[in-house]
């Protein structure tokens, strides 16, 4: 990625979380004061970084819970937990391509664009693992099909979808059935879906759990940069 990649990200995430257009310039943190949030959350692009919540906790003030923190340790898993009993989202790591890919890694896979193949895929697996792929919300869905039977009968093995954020980012999303794991059907529907949003002329983002090995592998097989983190936390009695 380049550094016009990096301005349309930040200006991107700014938008997705409300803040001013300026607010993750290069090498500044962002304190959005909200004494109505629910949460603290906490994103970094690069050298930028904001953090959203209650005054009292993320103020620029020396007496603020945020102002004890670096950015790099507000990326860790369990800094922002510290907060209370909330439940806690990440650290999500985000990653973003800057150019295309031209290889799929398979000769003419058998690919459907039908809702019915995902939902039949989501059928196969753990609920956990479709609400983070969460494909039914995303669309230009790409499904790689069984080809040892005839096409209206062949089972999906894994599907890649994308949602457009902010008419920029391309938002990307994977799931594959459990018993067509580590066998490349993963990789193949996440190529298309990659290069599908270049060819729409948005960056295409991918976000995962840190602790998520298989996951932050295949991004990086398919050339996608790690850019970012994101984390929230929800405070206590809300």
């Amino acid at each position: 990625m380049d550094s016009h990649h990096h301005d349309i990200i930040r200006l991107a995430w700014s938008r997705r979380l409300g803040l001013e257009d300026s607010a993750l310039r290069p090498s500044h943190r962002h304190i959005e004061i909200d004494n109505n949030a629910t949460s603290v959350t906490f994103v970094r692009l690069g050298d930028a970084s904001a953090l959203i919540g209650p005054e009292n906790l993320v103020s620029a003030s020396t007496n603020s819970w945020a102002s004890a923190y670096t950015d790099d340790e507000l990326s860790e898993r369990g800094v922002l937990g510290t907060l209370g009993t909330g439940r806690s989202h990440g650290p999500v790591v985000l990653y973003f391509a800057g150019d295309i890919g031209t290889s799929i890694d398979r000769h003419d896979p058998l690919i459907s664009h039908e809702l019915s193949h995902v939902l039949a895929l989501e059928a196969t697996c753990a609920p956990d693992d479709v609400i983070a792929a969460d494909l039914t919300r995303k669309r230009s869905w790409f499904t790689v099909l069984s080809d040892d039977e005839p096409a209206d009968t062949a089972q999906p093995l894994a599907t890649a979808a994308y949602l457009e954020w902010e008419g920029v980012l391309a938002d990307v999303g994977v799931l594959t059935a459990p018993d067509a794991r580590r066998q490349g059907n993963g990789q193949v529907v996440a190529r298309l879906a990659t290069n599908d949003a270049f060819d729409e002329g948005m960056i295409p983002q991918w976000r995962t759990n840190a602790e998520n090995g298989t996951s932050r592998r295949l991004a990086a097989r398919l050339g996608y940069e790690q850019w970012g983190v994101f984390v929230s936390v929800e405070l206590s009695g809300t």
